[in-house]
């Protein structure tokens, strides 16, 4: 049952326009131990305003995470069409999508959407850390600050949405840089919840689609 939710506080700078036109393809990356399924909400909900919005796959757990990040980073760098990627994240995958943008050369994206993403671990995965160690490579991230939290503040030319639940045990709310152009919101909701809350939907549709009729 999904948890009703408002946006209770937001901090929001203009980011810079565009520069690489309209975005024509939105992939959706799923975080730790996430069925693609999970964002299947979200890829319906964008699909009204965009014809190619695909969910990425990628291991739910026991990742080899330097051969996920190399994958989504050639598929960053393989596109060439005459509009830009929009990446919408969830939690770990937040940190594989920062990674695979920090490492491309020529990425194309122009936006990214970052939904609860690990950037500092929450009580579940602090305990499964002490539980497991670094058997998982996941865990092992998220068990580490500064592993967890590099590449915060991405590609200053990239557009970008950071999304928090204000009841989340996964992760932890991070202050970004002061001169980072992301517009934040913490929203209502839990870890999982707030990737399929209407008003998330809704935001990141408006985000993403600024001049499309959002109802």
């Amino acid at each position: 049952m999904f948890a009703m939710s408002n946006d209770l506080t937001s901090k929001e700078s203009t980011p810079p326009d565009d520069p690489q036109g309209k975005i024509d393809k939105v992939l959706l990356i799923p975080g730790f131990c996430e069925p693609p399924l999970f964002l299947w909400p979200l890829k319906v909900s964008l699909q009204r305003h965009c014809d190619d919005v695909q969910l990425w796959p990628d291991r739910m757990i026991f990742r080899n995470l330097e051969k996920s990040v190399a994958r989504l980073q050639s598929t960053l760098q393989e596109h060439r069409s005459s509009g830009s990627i929009a990446l919408v994240t969830h939690s770990f995958g937040d940190w594989i999508a920062r990674r695979a943008i920090t490492e491309s050369r020529s990425h194309h994206v122009s936006s990214l959407v970052s939904i609860a993403p690990v950037m500092q671990a929450g009580i579940v995965p602090d305990l499964l850390h002490h539980a497991t160690g670094n058997v998982i490579p996941e865990i092992a991230v998220m068990g580490d600050p500064l592993r967890a939290n590099c590449d915060a503040d991405v590609d200053a030319n990239v557009r970008r949405l950071v999304i928090w639940a204000n009841i989340d045990m996964y992760v932890r709310p991070v202050e970004l840089d002061e001169n980072s152009a992301a517009t934040v919101h913490h929203l209502v909701g839990s870890h999982l919840t707030v990737a399929m809350q209407p008003n998330s939907l809704r935001l990141i549709t408006q985000f993403l689609f600024p001049t499309s009729d959002i109802p």
